[in-house]
């Protein structure tokens, strides 16, 4: 009985193996997702100025 169960599962691991190998050849693999980084990205880079004077920050009020 036992040499039988071990046949058995010999026979059902064969089995499960050879029908996945099925199941990826008809349906492909795991797709990849894309990624989600773009590859041309467009930078802007701005300046900011002050509108301020430099004879206002040098002025002292007392």
């Amino acid at each position: 009985m036992k040499s039988f169960k071990k046949i058995w599962r010999g026979i059902c691991l064969v089995l499960l193996l050879s029908l996945a190998l099925i199941g990826i050849g008809v349906g492909g693999g795991i797709p990849i997702p894309p990624s989600s980084r773009k590859e041309n990205q467009i930078e802007i880079n701005v300046e900011r100025i002050d509108d301020q004077d430099d004879e206002s920050e040098e002025k002292c009020f007392i």
